[in-house]
């Protein structure tokens, strides 16, 4: 059901972070088309039953997620007077509500999200079996995204085991309120009997199992994308450095001159080439992504500031809830300092190509007699505009609100903090 993308136009096979298994089995990874051929591998249509009962399956998640915020809104709702309920079961709701809209972007736009993924493995990705140091940093620098993979898989643990804990040990089995993983209002009774507690409470625990998983799944795929992109730029910057070195003499004789010039000016275009399609890709990547980073980062300061106000304003809190907060705030922050240092990196590659053109030995070269030619003016008018070009950074953005960068990193923790502040003041002023 899920065919294979190929690397260029060899029988390699695109490896994608081991968190993208999530992405499938919550019903979000792209199906092949109608007429899928990719590279030359044939898959089993969408319109096979497999592909519908995939697509039913993604949107029971959905709806599974939405149903779950509904219920957690409604107890929202009905404890506003209260400052501390409020803020902590703010905590899950717009997690949920970050999240509930990923996967409906990732469902709405299948068909980006499989081009996407396609244009990476043909000019961005690079396999083991290149043997390249670049490729091996890369894959080194991967390793951030499997310490937020377990950060928020052990919180949504706690969310989902706690409430057991407390119906063994402090509850009670006889007890007729019984916990869930979230404060939630239903429509119904799910204590009337225990087949309804039990059923309530695996559907909204896979519900938020959904949501953590989306999570890091698919934040581990845009720092995927966008840690070989950073690869890509390095390559080209390695490339260009070579750009003047020595040539091998014309063994048919002639103007050497002309002949270093031609075999030059094929290497610029080459870099120019690539240097294109880096770019093309990245631009892609943003128009794909830009919608949820800026839910993202707009939610990002909220919940920061919420958990930071539950831990510090928590009295009489079981223990397990406290260490359940400690995760969170740990989770969102080092979730958001990951993604926007991953956009910060990229944003110094792609900046950094214009000081290395500059530095290229533009002015002029030898050849392998030690012969010094100066560069002619075709090679020289390409060179300055490929600096222009480089001067203008390439970023991802937060819908063109806010740039993925340390900077956004910082201005976030800011205004969470004056969240926290304002919320704080507020609390003591009404005790």
């Amino acid at each position: 059901m899920f065919y294979k993308y190929r690397y260029r136009d060899s029988h390699i096979s695109l490896r994608l972070p081991v968190q993208c298994t999530w992405l499938k089995l919550n019903g979000s990874w792209p199906l092949p088309p109608l007429t899928a051929s990719t590279n030359g591998y044939k898959s089993k249509s969408n319109s096979s039953i497999f592909g519908i009962a995939y697509t039913v399956w993604a949107w029971y998640v959905i709806t599974s997620v939405g149903v779950t915020i509904c219920y957690q809104s409604a107890f929202l709702f009905k404890n506003l007077s209260d400052i501390i309920i409020t803020t902590e079961n703010c905590c899950t709701t717009f997690m949920g509500v970050l999240n509930f809209v990923r996967l409906l972007h990732l469902r709405l736009n299948q068909r980006k999200f499989r081009k996407l993924i396609e244009q990476f493995a043909l000019e961005i990705w690079m396999p083991e079996s290149l043997n390249n140091p670049i490729e091996a940093e890369c894959r080194k620098r991967m390793n951030t995204f499997y310490i937020m993979t377990g950060l928020l898989s052990c919180l949504i643990i706690m969310y989902c085991v706690l409430p057991l804990i407390e119906l063994f040990f402090t509850f009670g089995l006889d007890s007729y309120e019984k916990p869930f993983p979230y404060k939630m209002v239903f429509p119904y009774d799910p204590y009337s009997s225990w087949t309804r507690y039990v059923l309530t409470y695996i559907f909204t625990s896979y519900a938020g199992i959904c949501v953590v998983t989306t999570l890091f799944a698919e934040d581990s795929i845009f720092g995927f994308f966008i840690t070989y992109t950073c690869g890509q730029f390095r390559l080209l910057h390695e490339n260009i450095n070579k750009l003047f070195t020595e040539v091998k003499v014309n063994p048919r004789g002639g103007d050497i001159w002309d002949f270093t010039q031609r075999v030059q000016l094929n290497r610029l275009k080459r870099i120019i080439d690539k240097h294109n399609k880096i770019i093309r890709f990245a631009q892609r990547l943003e128009d794909f992504f830009n919608p949820i980073l800026l839910v993202n980062l707009m939610i990002s300061s909220i919940l920061i500031c919420m958990v930071g106000f539950q831990i510090i304003t928590g009295k009489n809190m079981f223990i397990g809830d406290y260490v359940k907060f400690i995760v969170y705030i740990s989770s969102a922050i080092s979730q958001l300092y990951v993604l926007c240092e991953n956009g910060d990196a990229l944003l110094k590659h792609s900046t950094f190509t214009a000081n290395v053109l500059y530095g290229c030995q533009w002015e002029g070269s030898e050849h392998c007699n030690h012969v010094y030619t100066v560069t002619s003016k075709q090679i020289q008018n390409h060179l300055r505009f490929m600096i222009l070009c480089s001067q203008q950074p390439v970023k991802i953005t937060a819908y063109k609100f806010s740039t993925l960068s340390l900077q956004s990193f910082t201005a976030i923790l800011s205004t969470s903090m004056s969240y926290f502040t304002l919320l704080r003041s507020l609390y003591y002023d009404n005790k």
